[in-house]
């Protein structure tokens, strides 16, 4: 098996090669082979460099190829598997293996490489933070402002409270143009902010610094910007503490006044608060924390110092700024700022940077023609025009605020009994002054106003008067009606009692004599006189009396009692027939006067029909009727039969038993018979009538006492509106039009308060009087519907009197008598007449048409009125509300005696750049910095040999 040349043809050790190959294929196999080139590596470099050295010695002047190097190099190289592809025995697979490795590893090394330099090149920084405790700590500035920058009764009494509301209630259209209807335009604006703002005096009301009472004069007033603001612990005696805890740092109570509060720049309640460095520019509105009132606020401060590093690993840098020494980005800002203002405007914000004045304080006449719309703009544009860099060295005060609410119980803590008196006085005061100053809160007590101006006129005008008139009215027509109708009644009640007085006396009167004279004896003892009468004719019949003279005597005597009965029986006869014609033709027996009435009227005041009803109106009044003259004909015929049986007995002495027996049990029968037909006959036929027209009467007058009564309590009724009305008009209205009155000087900003006028809204007289007006008309509206039923049963009761009226027809001669012709008219005439009428008086009752909703209205309009003047009225009240709507406590302190310093330091030098680069190759190649100077080694060998074959050929031509 032939074995691939290991070598190029023409390599000065091929001999050495062929020789030692042969020996060792003799001796083994070609794996014997592979394992002495292996085992004896060393060896045979040497031998091989040996003999490279002898035969470089021989040939020195011949030179080797560059591919010759490349291989030597890369079997003597410290690049670990780099000579493994050079080797001259391996396969080429093999060799092929390690190539891509290596390249796999290089390309690896290289991006690890390129990596790490970027890395370098970043200027990467690590921030070390240590925590340093301190015996003493330097107490921060601390700079705090009202949230609200105007004090409303300051500015309403400086007359600049409608230039600050137009100010900034319409910031965006407002300009200077404005300012002339105010004449302001030279104001500056420091005068305008130091001159309206709330006093520290009044904003700081208690302060402690550590746990002692400190003053006002402690704090620093300070414009920036947020306004005028007050600064504790700002100049050169700084303070310092030794302790933490709240005890140990500043203790502030806060009143805002929100009850002063007006149009401003700023729109929250409450405070805002900023922690800084002395010196320090306090930018309160970009920077600061809000604290609303109502709250107890625990500031536990901690302090941090920065230390940065500059350009390339930082960005910090200071330089000297213009118009403060020391340097911050705030500083640095506002420093900006102030410069553009001055080379824009030639002035500042009152809250900007300055030297000695300059440069100064803008008018609001510059204010707004130059500076705001620079302020406006600066936000976007300071980066480009300011170099505000970060300061390398700076100190950060950084607050953790804990809340706690403020008890209902802390009015007493808070404020003293003569702190109360002053701040209640202050109240007012303000309260009055915020109430006619703010457009909306004047333009609602305005627009209630006139809305209880007009309600009231339309109270007044339009439902009272119409009222009275309507009342007036109503009762006028109801007393007219009420005339008519009890002329109706008196006449015919007059006629009632007439007709019964015709009754009884002209017909009842004329039965009770004929009764007393003849009737009541028809029946007198009628059983003892049939017995006499039958004891009589057997006296005569018994054949043993025989005395001629005595039987005659019984004889005559016996007739004589049968023609006495006989004629009173008659006469009763007589008279029930007088009777029965009087009441057939309903004419009267006797003719009575009445009441000085002349006899004449009796006829025609007579209930014919009544009388002539009696004999038919039901079947006892026919049949007794007909029954007692029946009877007493029949009493008639058994007196006659009597008188034959008696005649008999006389003459004949014999008696008829039989005949006897019946004529005296039919006279008993009759007798009985008798005294019921006229007991019926006087209850059902002569009586009857008086108890219609009594019954009539009665029923006449029940309607009229129904009527009288409905007619009181509609009048009544009539009346206590009259003088509810008269009361409430008396008692409410004219006080509620004196109330108006003041509401209109207090518009028109005469000598009234708003606090007089809620004190009459409020009073007890207007409490009682709309009760009274509610009421009145809540008495209007049931009383309509009860006026109103009222007439409706009025109605009913005048259509049943006239009805009973026009249609008796017992009465109706009496009327054509008297020629009462209305009085003579059809029903349905009168009724239509009274309905009209009555529908006249029941529109009339319709109040609740001229009331309409305009007593709910005046009072809707009045209860507002009531509830705006106790909201003010609450609004003065000093309690737990007011406390929470208006202070806040502030306790600022250090937690703990240390302070953080934050330093920042290089991450990444030079050395570690260079010992990653080194790990990285000795991970991926097995290299060194020395595999490195190899490499730079054989470049330049190559590049010396081949300067130095260069300048020996050169040589050569030149000899030659």
């Amino acid at each position: 098996m032939s074995r691939p040349n290991r070598f190029e043809d023409g390599n000065p050790l091929q001999d050495v090669y062929v020789e030692l190959r042969d020996t060792h294929t003799k001796n083994g196999s070609d794996a014997n082979w592979d394992q002495f080139v292996s085992g004896n590596k060393n060896r045979k470099r040497s031998k091989v460099a040996n003999k490279y050295k002898t035969m470089e010695k021989q040939n020195v002047q011949k030179s080797p190829g560059f591919r010759t190097v490349l291989k030597d190099f890369a079997e003597g190289s410290t690049f670990h598997g780099l000579r493994y592809v050079a080797h001259q025995g391996s396969f080429i697979g093999r060799k092929l293996l390690w190539l891509m490795m290596i390249c796999a590893c290089t390309s690896v090394l290289v991006y690890q490489i390129v990596d790490r330099v970027g890395y370098y090149y970043g200027w990467p920084v690590t921030v070390n933070v240590r925590v340093n405790y301190n015996t003493s700590l330097q107490f921060p500035s601390i700079t705090i402002c009202n949230q609200n920058a105007f004090k409303a009764s300051i500015s309403n009494q400086l007359n600049r409270y409608r230039l600050l509301e137009s100010m900034y209630t319409h910031p965006d259209t407002f300009n200077e143009n404005d300012l002339a209807r105010f004449n302001d335009q030279n104001l500056t604006l420091e005068d305008l902010f130091l001159q309206s703002a709330h006093q520290k005096e009044d904003f700081i009301t208690r302060c402690f610094w550590k746990g002692l009472p400190c003053t006002t004069a402690d704090f620093n007033t300070t414009l920036t910007d947020h306004g005028v603001c007050y600064t504790f612990n700002e100049g050169r005696n700084q303070e310092y503490i030794s302790s933490v805890g709240v005890e140990n740092g500043l203790r502030l109570t806060l009143n805002v006044e929100q009850y002063e509060y007006m149009p401003g720049p700023h729109d929250a309640a409450g405070v805002k608060m900023l922690l800084h460095a002395n010196g320090e520019v306090p930018r309160v509105h970009a920077l600061g924390q809000a604290v609303s009132t109502g709250a107890h606020v625990f500031v536990g401060v901690k302090v941090f110092r920065i230390s940065n590093l500059p350009r390339p690993h930082g960005s910090c840098r200071e330089h000297t700024l213009e118009y403060v020494d020391t340097f911050s980005m705030d500083a640095c800002q506002m420093d900006c700022l102030t410069s553009l203002a001055k080379l824009r405007c030639g002035c500042r914000h009152a809250y900007m940077l300055h030297k000695n004045g300059d440069p100064p304080v803008c008018t609001l006449y510059e204010y707004f023609k130059c500076l705001k719309p620079l302020i406006d703009e600066f936000p976007s544009i300071h980066d480009t025009l300011c170099d505000c860099p970060v300061p390398c060295n700076f100190i950060i005060y950084e607050p953790d605020i804990s809340y706690a609410s403020t008890s209902q119980y802390a009015v007493n803590k808070f404020l003293s009994n003569n702190d109360k008196a002053v701040l209640s006085a202050e109240l007012l005061k303000a309260t009055e002054v915020t109430s006619r100053m703010e457009n909306s809160t004047f333009q609602r007590t305005v627009t209630l106003a006139k809305n209880l101006e007009k309600t009231l006129n339309d109270v007044e005008h339009l439902v009272l008067d119409n009222l009275s008139t309507m009342i007036d009215d109503l009762s006028m027509m109801v007393n007219d009606s009420y005339s008519e109708t009890f002329e109706i009644y008196s006449n015919k009640e007059f006629l009632y009692r007439f007709q019964e007085y015709i009754v009884k006396k002209n017909f009842i009167r004329a039965r009770d004599a004929m009764e007393e004279r003849v009737i009541h004896i028809v029946a007198l003892a009628y059983a003892e006189y049939i017995l006499t009468i039958e004891s009589r004719i057997r006296m005569m019949a018994n054949e043993n009396f025989t005395d001629h003279s005595a039987r005659l005597m019984m004889h005559e005597t016996t007739t004589l009692m049968l023609q006495n009965r006989k004629a009173i029986v008659n006469l009763a006869f007589d008279n029930y027939s007088t009777l029965i014609n009087a009441y057939d033709m309903g004419a009267p027996i006797f003719n009575y006067s009445f009441e000085g009435l002349g006899r004449h009227f009796n006829r025609p005041a007579t209930p014919r029909h009544l009388i002539m009803e009696a004999r038919v109106h039901n079947s006892y009044a026919v049949k007794y009727g007909q029954k007692y003259g029946l009877y007493l004909n029949k009493t008639i015929e058994r007196l006659e039969w009597l008188q034959e049986l008696s005649d008999v007995a006389f003459y004949n002495s014999t008696l008829d038993e039989d005949r006897m027996f019946y004529c005296r049990e039919e006279f008993k029968y009759y007798m009985r018979n008798f005294v019921f037909a006229r007991s019926v006959f006087y209850f059902d036929t002569i009586e009857w009538p008086i108890g219609v027209l009594q019954k009539r009467l009665e029923y006449f007058n029940s309607i009229w006492s129904q009527y009288s009564t409905l007619m009181e309590n509609i009048l009544q009724s009539l009346k206590s509106l009259e003088l509810e009305l008269d009361k409430t008009d008396a008692l409410f209205l004219n006080p509620l039009n004196n109330v108006l009155w003041d509401i209109s000087q207090y518009i028109h900003e005469e000598n009234a308060t708003k606090m007089a006028i809620v004190e009459l809204l409020t009073s007890q007289g207007i409490q009682d009087g709309m009760t009274e007006f509610k009421m009145f008309f809540q008495n209007v509206r049931v009383r309509e519907t009860n006026l109103i039923d009222w007439v409706n049963r009025l109605e009913e009761d005048v259509l049943e009197m006239w009805k009973i009226v026009v249609d008796d027809i017992d009465s109706m001669e009496y009327y054509e008598y008297l020629n009462e012709s209305r009085l003579l008219r059809n029903f349905s005439d009168v009724a239509i007449e009274i309905r009209s009428a009555f529908s006249e008086i029941r529109n009339m009752c319709q109040m609740s048409q001229i009331v309409d909703n305009k007593d709910a209205l005046f009072l809707d309009a009045l209860e507002a009125f009531i509830v705006d003047a106790r909201a003010f009225k609450e609004s003065i009240i000093i309690d737990s509300d007011f406390i929470k709507n208006n202070f806040l406590q502030l306790d600022i302190f250090y937690r703990q005696m240390s302070y953080e310093e934050i330093n920042q330091q290089e991450a990444y030098d030079i050395f570690a750049l260079l010992c990653d680069i080194g790990g990285s190759m000795g991970l991926f190649l097995g290299a060194s910095v020395l595999s490195i100077v190899e490499v730079w080694d054989l470049i330049l060998v190559q590049i010396l040999a081949k300067t130095r074959r260069m300048m020996s050929i050169s040589a050569s031509s030149e000899k030659r």
